[in-house]
């Protein structure tokens, strides 16, 4: 362990413990619970009767008064159950947490019994913000409504959450996603099921792995006890009133069919409810060859498409107040059919691939002892995956011109994992809200792989292609199946502590660990503050540091595992002859190269700090300026350690080609300004927007991408891929007269950087990625990108009547228009880097030019 993780350590573990006794010493005082109800119309409601309930005290009960006011004195810490009920409206009934502050004065809206509504607490969401768990100025938070005003392709949610994401904060398999507790990297239960999304809540709290800035919390919807709900949803697009793409000759074929109903409500008994909702959606359209062959130019629309079908269902059952228990089951099956085809690969290299994965998830909630809150989470995930297939002849890649022949792409996998959590809450010890909690989970991965057996063929350039004088031949040999189990375990430990009205502190210890490496050294502390300098706490000063480890992903080890040299063998020829490389050549070496993992990796990690200003410009508009910083260290890379030594041609094992070894070698420093503003502008516009101006450094492009010189890599150390230096997105709703609305998505971003390459190998390791004397990494920079999408819709009241005459509003009819990109905006994908290729310098790849989206939905309440 270092001196400096040591000294963090130790000064955390002493703050707590001293901060925990001057807790034990302290009062235990109680403190006044007590609010307003009012009705829908804010119209307030006198004597309704208001129960409060905790689970080692009796009941105690007032009525409202004339104004609406209730109350309740010298109200012990601990968590309560807080009940109001008058006759011709809706129970309402939630659960507080009181501790040694006054809490919140509450407002409690009632509807009218016909609506039967209920309340869904978030617990995540005190009653008095002033706190760093709870939501800040800068954390994107949207609700169901929110999310539904939004126009959101082809119902990627996280397409559009993921513009908020700050890529230096990833981790080494992308962005952390968590749904209903659970960790991944996508979301795959059907759109209608998504409830409330969080993204950069809590950026330093112990409970996650990843930092806040690229972990996205969702919450799922439940069935309501008091009511059924149901709605059924449908979307086509097609290429009627779509534009053309900027590298396409004609209008690509489009066919977008989407399909979502959705019910749940009360089970017999009101103690329990069901959730159920289903998607089918079709996308079929064509992917645009830009390329260049001997021939000429090649652009063709290729036709592609994309099946989903996904169902979500969940069970949650309320014994009494103080117990809920929750199922929950997921599936997700992908179907793609000539994917991969566009761009420099032409029609032939599409494969058919596809993924179906099944989850099912068992929670417990108690509380208990009237301060403790247990959480308890069992998982369960096995997800199949299958792309491409035996081919026929070897392919053909002249690089960064064009790739024909059959895919040499053919994988399966297999893969089950079960997840235990359990967390524990204590509240109420003078200000302390302590919370500890572990996690187990274990991977068992079947993996086939038995890409390239035909083997592939690499011309430097078309002249090379003209002269039939390949580079290499590379050629998989071999047994294509191997099987690991990766296990990982997790713990922590964190003290949020309310020191004064105007401060809290929060300390964090955590560690992880994971079965695949040996290193055990991996105590990550996490500290966080917030602090108003003013009374009336409209300037909020946030700030914190922590440190994040990260995983060894499972590519890496399946890669590992099989290109050892004894499963598999890739054999690499230079200079082959063509078409059959094992003719004659001037290197034909029959060397196996594998792909390692150093012994003694480390786990990576990421320091992180930040310091921030929160402004409250009036009740409804928060601003937010936030500085971040960021390191990386031990981060993954690959690297040839038998690349020929300089200066020879000699490698350093004789008994192999290439050894590709991924090592915890590379670096990354990155700091950012964020300007975020959240709020509301007028009675009108809902906005939440974000401006970012930041700088990343590195001096890897991945876990498997090697340097272009393997004993020197100082030339490696330029831009990050996702250097992107300013970007600006905003997402908003505004309300317009007679039922309309409009949401809308904007995102500008300036140029990535792109690599510089000669398109050679000019120092004999195999790999043409060596780059013109003097030229380092990402050194060349793109274009800019700017996409506005924006969504159109009415809402229509289908009013019942009920007994007696009176009509009684309950369904709805929604017409939704969609435009995405709809100022029909050219965005490059990509800058080609290669010296050597007749698309120097320029993209052959864009990003879909307009489309419009046409939707209906009905949604009812029974």
């Amino acid at each position: 362990m270092s001196g400096f993780k040591l000294v963090v350590i130790s000064v955390v573990t002493i703050l707590i413990c001293l901060l925990a006794a001057r807790g034990e010493t302290s009062s235990q005082a109680g403190v006044a619970v007590s609010g307003s109800i009012v009705d829908e119309s804010a119209g307030v409601i006198p004597g309704a009767t208001v129960n409060l309930l905790g689970q080692n005290s009796a009941t105690r009960s007032t009525t409202s008064k004339a104004d609406g006011a209730f109350g309740f004195e010298d109200v012990a810490p601990g968590t309560y159950v807080l009940r109001a009920e008058i006759a011709g409206f809706e129970t309402y009934q939630t659960t507080i947490v009181v501790g040694q502050e006054p809490v919140a004065r509450l407002k409690i809206t009632l509807r009218v019994r016909a609506l039967e509504t209920d309340v869904t607490v978030e617990a995540d969401e005190p009653a008095d913000a002033f706190s760093t768990s709870a939501s800040n100025g800068a954390t994107l938070r949207m609700d169901d409504d929110f999310r539904r005003a939004l126009p959101i392709v082809a119902n990627d949610f996280l397409g559009v959450v993921g513009n908020f994401f700050y890529p230096a904060a990833q981790g080494s398999q992308g962005n952390s996603v968590i749904v209903d507790g659970v960790e991944g990297d996508q979301i795959e239960v059907p759109s209608a099921a998504i409830g409330t999304v969080r993204l950069n809540r809590n950026p330093y709290s112990a409970l996650y792995q990843h930092p806040g800035q690229a972990r996205v919390e969702v919450s799922t919807k439940r069935g309501r006890r008091s009511r059924y709900d149901g709605a059924f949803e449908m979307s086509d697009r097609n290429s009627l009133f779509a534009a053309r793409n900027a590298f396409a000759t004609s209008t690509e074929d489009l066919n977008r069919r989407l399909l979502q109903p959705t019910f749940g409500g009360p089970l017999p008994g009101k103690k329990s409810s069901f959730y159920f909702t289903a998607q089918r959606f079709v996308h079929d359209e064509s992917a645009v060859v830009n390329a260049e062959t001997p021939t000429g130019t090649v652009v063709a629309n290729v036709p592609t498409s994309h099946d989903h079908n996904s169902v979500f269902a969940r069970i949650q059952a309320w014994p009494d107040a103080l117990n809920t228990m929750t199922g929950t089951y997921g599936f997700s099956g992908h179907d793609y059919s000539n994917r991969d085809a566009g761009g420099f690969n032409l029609a032939e290299r599409g494969v058919a691939a596809g993924r179906q994965k099944h989850t099912l998830t068992l929670s417990h909630r108690l509380l208990r002892a009237s301060n403790w809150q247990n959480d308890f989470l069992f998982g369960f995930l096995d997800q199949e995956d299958h792309a491409g297939s035996a081919a026929t002849a070897p392919a053909i890649d002249v690089n960064d011109a064009f790739s024909s022949g059959p895919s040499p792409s053919f994988t399966r996998a297999n893969r089950r994992s079960f997840n235990l959590e359990n967390t524990a809450r204590y509240l109420g010890r003078a200000g302390h809200s302590l919370s500890f909690g572990g996690r187990l989970r274990t991977d068992h991965v079947d993996a086939f792989d038995a890409s390239n057996f035909a083997g592939t063929y690499e011309f430097a350039d078309l002249q090379a292609f003209a002269g039939r004088t390949p580079l290499f031949f590379r050629v998989n040999r071999g047994d294509p199946n191997a099987a690991f189990s990766v296990s990982a375990a997790n713990g922590y430990v964190q003290d949020e502590i309310r020191v004064k009205s105007q401060l809290t502190l929060t300390f964090g210890l955590r560690y992880d660990w994971q079965s695949t490496t040996s290193d055990r050294n991996n105590f990550a502390p996490r500290f966080a503050f917030a602090f108003a300098p003013e009374n009336h706490k409209k300037t909020i000063v946030r700030g914190g540091a922590g440190i994040f480890y990260d995983d060894l992903t499972r590519s890496a080890i399946e890669k590992s595992l099989l290109l050892d040299g004894a499963h598999l063998r890739e054999i690499v020829i230079s200079d082959p002859s063509f078409p059959n490389p094992f003719s004659s050549g001037a290197d034909v070496s029959r060397l196996p190269s594998t792909v390692r993992v150093a012994p003694g990796i480390r786990s990576p990690y990421l320091s992180e700090a930040s310091l921030g200003v929160e402004r409250e410009l009036d009740q409804r508009n928060r601003l937010t300026a936030e500085y971040s910083w960021f390191r990386g260290t031990h981060l993954f890379r690959s690297r040839n350690i038998n690349a020929p030594l300089p200066g020879t041609d000699l490698r350093p094992d004789p008994g192999f080609l290439n050894i590709n070894q991924i090592e915890s070698s590379a670096f990354l420093h990155s700091q950012a300004l964020t300007i975020s503003w959240r709020g509301r502008s007028g009675r009108f516009f809902q906005p939440y927007a974000q401006y970012v101006f930041s700088e990343t450094t590195n001096n890897m492009s991945g876990t498997f991408s090697v340097p272009a010189n393997n004993y020197d890599l100082r030339a490696e150390t330029g831009p990050a891929d996702d250097d992107a230096r300013h970007r600006f997105n905003m997402i908003g709703v505004v309300a317009l007269p007679r039922g309309f609305q409009t949401g809308l998505v904007l995102s500008v971003s300036s140029g990535l950087p792109y690599d510089i390459t000669t398109g050679f190998d000019d120092n004999n390791d195999t790999v043409a990625n060596d780059r013109p004397p003097g030229i380092t990494r990402n050194t060349g920079r793109g274009t800019g990108t700017a996409q506005l999408d924006v969504r159109i819709s009415k809402s229509f009241a289908v009013v019942r009547v009920q007994d007696g005459g009176q009509a009684q509003r309950r369904d709805t009819f929604d017409l939704i228009v969609d435009v995405f990109n709809a100022m029909n905006r050219t965005n490059f994908k990509a800058i080609v880097g290669d010296m050597s290729s007749p698309f120097f310098g320029r993209a052959n790849v864009a990003a879909p030019a307009r489309t419009v989206q046409f939707s209906a939905r009905y949604t009812l309440r029974r």
